[in-house]
């Protein structure tokens, strides 16, 4: 059976467990709502520039959590933390340019800021976690 558009699935992977990875969704969220908001002339250009770095994130988390390697997820979450740079950047300059209203930016930076202080973390205990004391 097929899910309907804009319902939630059972969780089938790893990834979908990550508290990251569903805050990436949510992100994702926001940010297509955010885009939405811009004026025509921008949704394919600023808009869809901030939805492929949203979509980024969620992948990079995704795609990661299947790796081979604790180094390599962090690589990933690496990758997927520069996306949500982009995706802050982004609602940045649209606030700057009067595109997006404080509305719309306030939703994405309410996702964006817990997000990236949890994608900063993972990483560094990841580090840690392949840090061995020696005997």
């Amino acid at each position: 059976m097929t899910p309907e558009a804009g319902s939630k699935m059972e969780p089938k992977y790893p990834f979908e467990k990550l508290e990251v990875w569903q805050l990436a969704v949510d992100l994702t969220d926001a940010v297509y709502a955010a885009a939405r908001s811009l004026p025509r002339a921008e949704m394919f250009a600023l808009g869809d520039q901030m939805r492929r770095a949203s979509v980024s994130v969620a992948l990079k988390i995704a795609e990661g959590r299947a790796a081979d390697s604790e180094a390599e997820f962090n690589r990933f979450l690496g990758i997927a933390l520069r996306s949500l740079i982009e995706v802050e950047a982004c609602v940045r300059l649209g606030v700057r340019l009067g595109l997006l209203d404080a509305r719309h930016a306030s939703g994405v930076c309410a996702v964006a800021d817990p997000l990236e202080a949890k994608l900063r973390t993972l990483r560094t205990r990841l580090k840690r976690s392949r840090i061995r004391p020696s005997s």
